[in-house]
């Protein structure tokens, strides 16, 4: 095993960004790369907003009178 990877072969760094992923949602945030895949399956035609948009729009949907889900 290198010291890249530990526990089941699986890269340090993919298991602190699945980690980092469930504590956003944890804490009621969204998650980018889960939004930008849902955006590439089901609405390929819509620009790919940047990560901060993404997070602007999110805060206005979730605060303001703005629709937080798409589908």
């Amino acid at each position: 095993m290198s010291d890249e990877t530990f526990a089941r072969g699986i890269p340090w760094r993919e298991r602190l960004r699945a980690a980092a992923s469930v504590v956003k949602r944890l804490a009621g945030m969204p998650d980018y790369d889960r939004y930008l895949a849902h955006l590439r399956e089901s609405h390929p035609e819509r620009p790919v907003p940047t990560e901060r948009e993404y997070y602007q729009e999110f805060v206005k949907g979730r605060y303001e009178d703005g629709s937080s889900r798409c589908c």
